[in-house]
């Protein structure tokens, strides 16, 4: 079995990297139209997670980094995905303190 290179390596993850970008810009296209018909009706946040977060975070790093790189990315995005749920529950609270 013959080793692989990183430039083996970097083809996958920047596929898989682009595939995530590119099914992330769907929901926001569809988030766009649904601003224009005003603010009354808004949805809860959305929950983010951390898994997803740690996948993408992991692929870039990888990208990057190698192997150590993976890791400290993977912690990263899972740490960026918990701080965007926090924002989002305090959001949520002071809305119902209102």
């Amino acid at each position: 079995m013959p080793v692989l290179t990183a430039k083996w390596r970097i083809g996958p993850a920047l596929a898989a990297a682009a595939l995530l970008l590119g099914t992330a810009a769907l929901p926001a296209a569809a988030e766009d139209k649904n601003a224009d018909q005003g603010a009354s009706n808004q949805p809860a946040e959305k929950h983010h997670s951390k898994a997803k977060g740690a996948v993408v975070g992991g692929a870039a790093g990888a990208v990057v980094g190698g192997k150590k790189g993976a890791a400290a990315g993977a912690a990263g995005g899972a740490l960026v995905q918990h701080h965007k749920n926090k924002k989002a529950a305090k959001k949520q609270e002071q809305q119902q303190q209102k």
